[in-house]
């Protein structure tokens, strides 16, 4: 399967992409063995591409074995940027995606984004928070903002499995109302029912990612009755035990992880 926006289709005439992605030069952000995330410009404008080669059957089933979804190609990215658009989450824009193989041990494939420009992650903007709060009306609505992301993807089935403040880019032109993009969907899983395991894990990643930010009780509370559609009595009270596991499983990661940011 190939897929071309009309700007690649030209660019790629007659070309193999494959080839072509592979012979590219440009900033390299991620390199392992069988994955490679660089920028890179065209025509004056900049792009991100994926480029995923076989992982073999012992990554499978290692995978497998620890009861974890392997990740063998791009079309998890793919599928779920879609699925955002969707459900009117802003994204990253695909403009070419590509996969050849049936077998999963050794399929290739590759998906290229639009650069999304003017944009900080949530990560660097929140890191001074603790030396430098900001206004109440600034934390409140990306927090409100952060937590309606959360909810949506969530009752519509959908995991991110890295869900952490540096996949959150603020878009800099978002006043009066922030807009944020969610990047990073390599692993993102789409089950038409969603594990409740998943949606902790979830959770649990975006609370450890903000724990050296200098959120208070009070934000965390904002937080969940947002994640809960406004119902704040529910969740302290029914889905307390819910809440209890997130927070325990995001002071893990720290004990073992150390600050996010």
């Amino acid at each position: 399967m190939i897929y071309l926006n009309e700007e690649f289709a030209e660019s790629f005439q007659a070309t193999d992409p494959y080839k072509m992605l592979q012979a590219m030069e440009g900033k390299i952000y991620r390199q392992v063995k069988t994955r490679k995330t660089f920028h890179f410009s065209l025509n004056g404008k900049g792009y991100f591409a994926k480029i995923h080669s076989g992982v073999g059957w012992l990554e499978i089933l290692k995978n497998l074995v620890s009861l974890k979804f392997p990740v063998i190609s791009a079309r998890n990215e793919w599928e779920a940027i879609h699925r955002l658009q969707e459900l009117d989450i802003a994204t990253m824009n695909v403009v070419a995606y590509g996969e050849k193989g049936w077998n999963p041990a050794s399929r290739e494939s590759f998906i290229i984004t639009e650069e999304l420009t003017d944009t900080i992650s949530l990560e660097d903007y929140c890191k001074q928070w603790i030396d430098n709060p900001p206004g109440f009306r600034t934390k409140r609505k990306l927090i409100e903002k952060v937590a309606g992301i959360a909810r949506s993807l969530h009752q519509n089935g959908i995991c991110h499995r890295d869900f952490y403040l540096c996949h959150f880019l603020l878009h800099q032109e978002g006043e009066p109302l922030p807009k944020l993009s969610l990047i990073d969907l390599h692993r993102a899983l789409v089950r038409k029912n969603l594990a409740q395991k998943w949606i902790i894990k979830d959770v649990a990643g975006l609370l450890y990612s903000t724990k050296m930010i200098g959120l208070s009780k009070r934000d965390l509370l904002r937080f969940m009755r947002h994640y809960n559609g406004n119902d704040l009595r529910t969740a302290i009270t029914i889905q307390s035990r819910f809440w209890d596991e997130i927070k325990q499983r995001a002071d893990n990661l720290f004990k073992k992880l150390g600050p996010a940011t």
